[in-house]
Formats: structure tokens, sequence, C-alpha cells
């Protein structure tokens, strides 16, 4: 009797959650020089009270055996508010001893640059555009050659310096140093002449920064550019690129710049606070600048905390010493008190990655059939899927064309659950029911991932499709995927949804000849996808900038290609989870609804990243 595929699924979870618990944590240990370990304070930190950090001493002292008992050290933020002062304490499973946004990516940088430096834009995670931060408006040229920023004019340093497109353009010029990271270089090779200085042949300023007056810049590029400024943002929500102070850093020599001290103990910038003290590794403390262009921010002071454990983080926000976590998750179990306790919002955010159920080489014609694509859809239940491995939370797709501005909701419900439906197609084909695909897939990073594998096996065996499916390595699954291109199918989707659309198609779906502008054009697999005008289609949507004619223009191309052909077919977009004491309130999400289930918990679109959110107007949250 044939076992259920996602009953099969379940059995391999439960068992590694068994195998799991059988940890021990205190053990007998005989030692030759036996010691005892003592506690000692070794360094304070003034916060309102004092932050003590443990250290292990240890001293030989003459005894026959020791008991050592495995503990965790628990480092205590007492964050309590001066009279008639509002204060945010957040939760950060780390902090960097420096916030370098040249090199440096992640949660925690992100959040750090986005409160205490400004961008030209900031993501609007509600309408999946960009709006006005540092720059109150731009042009971008007719012919998509250049873009014009204006910047505030009431903009300031935290140090009372007027922010000027000097700053600008100094920031540009520190991001073709030849050590930054190779993501924000490709974007600013777009232009003119960044390239050759970059590579030590041509002089600053170069012809593609033009300071026009103290509040004007433009940009030019080497050939036309229509997604500049989602290149340019597109990390937003992971290691957003900064306006630096020329005024600080002007005269730092290039090869020092990285390890300067402003990284680290000063970081003035002009967003809406400013920095208190920051200690690597445990604190990080700012206040609200007064002077900030969008207005003084309704939060008196921030504190981030650094503590790792998340089990030490959820005690932390039951005794209300922090309010919300910012880097580093909870385990379901904690998710689920949080729901049931009144004095907290719990909800999700879309993630930016567009699953797959399978990936079909486009190169072969033998697995380019989309009769095949269709039978595969409708062999593997994915609603149950989903349920099992994301909780239900997120967005079910089945293209990775997903931006939620455009994304029609009844796309869902194009291709259920009929295996009897996969095996027509199969017939119509005249499909060999001898025959085996093999699926490359990498490493599995959890117990899960295996089990979902194991159940899209089993159900598409059950629909009459056999697969073998081929485990490699992380590189030689990357060589086979993007160099050798030999595979046949990959349990995979269509990437991270970066920028927009047209930004997320130039990326990997149309050949690098047909887009000499596009700096971060990476011709994958999915180049290979050639449909009549496809090409064509996907250019005159890069550069359609009126968003009612581009939801038009993108809902077509999903709906006459991908969904059609299923090149990718794909199965969701998960959601992080997110909790947060109710007295902090985020104008952007509202007053976020209390279902009894998790899976009822509300799910908020993003643009850029998961950190939208938190990027977004942040002068305007209260302490309630």
């Amino acid at each position: 009797m044939n076992r259920h595929p996602l009953m099969f699924a379940l059995v391999l979870v439960f068992a590694a959650a068994a195998a799991a618990c059988t940890r021990e944590v205190i053990k007998e240990v005989a030692v030759e020089k036996p010691v005892i370990v003592e506690r000692q304070v070794i360094k304070e930190v003034p916060v309102e009270r004092v932050v003590v950090v443990e250290k292990q001493v240890v001293r030989e002292v003459p005894v026959e055996k020791v008991i050592t008992v495995e503990k965790e050290v628990v480092r205590e933020v007492d964050t309590s508010a001066r009279p008639g002062e509002s204060v945010l304490r957040m939760r950060l499973d780390t902090i960097a001893p420096q916030f370098v946004p040249h090199v440096q990516a992640g949660g925690g940088m992100a959040q750090v640059g986005g409160w205490i430096w400004s961008r030209l834009a900031q993501a609007n995670p509600q309408t999946g555009r960009w709006d006005p931060d540092l720059a109150e408006r731009w042009d971008l040229a007719s012919d998509f050659s250049s873009m014009t920023f204006y910047l505030r004019k009431n903009a300031f340093w935290h140090d009372g310096e007027p922010v000027t497109s000097d700053d600008v353009a100094y920031t540009v010029r520190t991001f073709l140093a030849p050590d930054s990271s190779g993501w924000v270089l490709n974007t600013f090779h777009a232009l003119k002449g960044a390239r050759d200085f970059q590579q030590g042949e041509g002089n600053w300023p170069i012809p593609g920064v033009e300071v026009i007056d103290e509040h004007t810049i433009r940009l030019d590029f080497e050939t036309v550019s229509p997604f500049f400024l989602d290149d340019l943002n597109s990390l937003a929500g992971e290691a957003p690129i900064p306006i630096l102070p020329e005024h600080i850093l002007g005269g730092v020599p290039d090869d020092e710049l990285f390890e300067h001290e402003y990284f680290s103990t000063d970081l003035t910038g002009s967003g809406p606070w400013k920095l208190v003290q920051h200690v690597p590794g445990q604190i990080l403390e700012m206040e609200a600048f007064d002077d900030f262009y969008f207005g003084r921010p309704g939060i008196d002071r921030v504190i981030m905390a650094s503590i790792p454990s998340p089990d030490a983080a959820r005690d932390a926000m039951q005794r209300g010493e922090i309010d919300t976590s910012i880097q580093g998750g909870f385990s379901r179990e904690a998710e689920e008190v949080f729901l049931r306790d009144p004095r907290f919002d719990v909800w999700a955010t879309l993630e930016q990655n567009t699953g797959g159920l399978g990936s079909f080489n486009m190169r072969r014609d033998t697995v380019n059939d989309p009769r095949l694509h269709r039978a595969w859809a409708q062999a593997i239940d994915k609603d149950a899927l989903f349920l099992t491995f994301a909780r239900g939370l997120g967005m079910k797709v089945w293209t990775p064309l997903a931006h939620s501005w455009y994304y029609k909701e009844e796309w869902g419900d194009l291709y259920p659950y009929d295996p009897a439906a996969s095996r027509e197609l199969l017939e119509e084909m005249g499909w060999d029911p001898g025959r085996t695909l093999t699926v490359t897939v990498g490493p599995s990073l959890s117990e899960e991932d295996t089990a979902d594998r194991a159940a899209r096996r089993q159900y598409l065996q059950e629909a009459g499709i056999n697969i073998e499916i081929e485990t490699v390595d992380a590189a030689i699954s990357s060589a086979r995927f993007y160099e050798q291109k030999d595979y046949e199918v990959t349990f995979g989707g269509g990437g991270p949804m970066l920028g927009g659309p047209g930004q997320y198609l130039g990326r990997g779906w149309i050949t690098c000849e047909t887009q000499p502008g596009n700096p971060s054009c990476d011709p994958w697999g999915y180049a290979e996808y050639r449909k009549p005008a496809w090409e064509e289609l996907v250019l005159r949507g890069i550069r359609t900038t009126n968003r009612a004619r581009a939801t038009e223009h993108w809902r077509m191309l999903n709906e006459e290609y991908l969904l059609e052909d299923l090149p990718v077919v794909g199965s969701w977009i998960g959601a992080g989870v997110r909790v947060k004491n109710r007295r902090f309130y985020m104008p952007i999400y509202g007053d976020i609804p209390k279902p009894d289930t998790l899976g009822g918990i509300k799910v908020f679109p993003v643009h850029i990243g998961r950190d939208d959110h938190l990027s977004y107007h942040p002068e305007q949250w209260e302490i309630r």
C-alpha cells in the first residue's frame, strides 16, 4: 500500500525532532589538574544602570574531581526610560564591531544604516515603488541616459553641517574603491567613466557624476539605464547604500577608509537618529535627531541589545525588557505563545525568493514541452506542502514573476492538484513511463528540506513521472546550472525578486547582448527561454515607467508566456514571522489583526526585502 507523500515527509520531520531532544546538558569530567570556575566582571557599560559582561577565570585548586555544567550566561540590559522619554528597545542576535556599508550586509547593517544615515530614496512596501527620502524628487531622462536628483534643502548632518550634492558625489567615489563589494561596483559601473576610475585608469570626478549646484546632482550612464534607481537601492533591505559625510571622511585615504574609526565610534549621519554609544557585541544606543528633514522622530531613544539566544530574547520580550527582535527569530512554540498573549502583535512579511516545484533546463527540448510542465504542476499537492513546510504563510505562486503590485490572486488556482489530469497530459504527449528524469539539487539545509524533496518525488511518481534526485555540493550545483548547463531539472524557483520586474527579468531571463546598459545582467539558464518577441517584450516593459501601463504589461507577460508555458513551476514565496510589543506602533502596519492560529496571521507585501517596513518613515513610529 502506498504511503501518502506528506505522511512520509512528516515521519522524517518527527524523527529528526526526536533525535534533537537527546542532547545531555550535565556531564562528569575527570581531570588531572581540576579547576574551579569563578565569575568576574571585566567591563561595565553605562546605560541607565549597568550592562554586565561575564568572563570565566580559571584557578587551579587541589580537588579530585569536578562536575561541569553547561549553562548559558544571559546578559541583561536595563533600558528603563527617563521621565517623560519614549524608548524603543530592540534585540539583535549580534552587534558588529563596525558598520561599513561598502562591504557588509545583513539585517543589523540594514537597520543601523537605515536609521542613522539617509539614502536617496526609500522603498515603499505597500505600493512597490520608491518614495522620496534625502532626494525630494528625481528626473529620469526621456532617453534613459541620466537621472537628476534634487536634494532637500533642510537636510543636515548630525553635527549641524548641511547635506549637499558634494556628499552624494563623494559617496559614489567611495563605492568605486577597489575593495568595495562586487554588487555595488556593478551598480555604479553604469556611470560614465566609473569602471575606468575603479580600475585606476581614470581621474575623479568622472564624466558620469556632475554636481550642478549644492542640492542638484546628475548621474550620466554609459548606455541607457531605466532601472538605475532599482539597482542603486536594490539592497536597501540588506545593505543600504547610504549618503556619507564628505566633510568628515573626505581626507581619509582610500586604503584606510574601511577601517576608519568613523564606522565604529562616530557614524555621523543625516538620518532620524544619531549615535550615542556603540559597544561591539553588546549594545548600540541612538537618540532622536531634532533637525531631521521629515521632522523629529516620535521616539526619543532607540536601544539595540545583543541577545544571541532565542530563548533569552523570548524571556526578555515577556518581561517587557525589549519591544521587538529585528535580527534573530523565535521558535514556533514561542511564536504561538506571543500570539495568545494580548500584549503582542504577531505578523509576517514576505521574503525575497520565489520557490519552485521544478525548473527545467531550457536548452533541452526533451524537457521543455509545456505539457510536461503542467503535468508536473498538477502532480504535486502544493497546498499540502505549503501548509506543512511553510506553515501556510506567504504567497503561493506558479510564476517567478510575482511582485505583489501586479500579481493576481486568481493565478494561484490555475493548476490544482489533479494526478489524473497529469496522467492525461503525459499520455497526450506520448511520455515514456519507463523514463527517469534526473533532478539535480544542492545539499539539503534541514530535515524539513529533505522531507519536502521526498514528498515531491513520491507525488510525481504516483502521477507517472519517475525522478531520481541527484544531490551534489553547492559549488558543483552552481557550476552545473550556470556553467556546464547539463542538468535536466532542478527543484528551484526563479531566484530573488530584487527591484522591479524589469530588473528581475533583465538579470536572468534575456541575453546581455540586448541590454548593454544593464550592469547586473547575469545570463542564467533562464535566458534560454525562447519565445516569439520575448526579449523585445521584456525590454519594452523595462522602459515603461507609467505604473498603470507597466501593471498591464507584466500581467500580459505572465498570462501569455510564463503561466502558459511554466518554464519554472512555482511553489511559494515564504514569509518571516515577526513579533513586537503592541505599545510599539508602526503606521505602515496600522492595527495588526489578532487571529487564533499562526496560519492566520497577516502577511504584508514588500518592495525590496522583508526589512522594508523597518526602514520606511521610522520617524513616524510611536510608543503608546
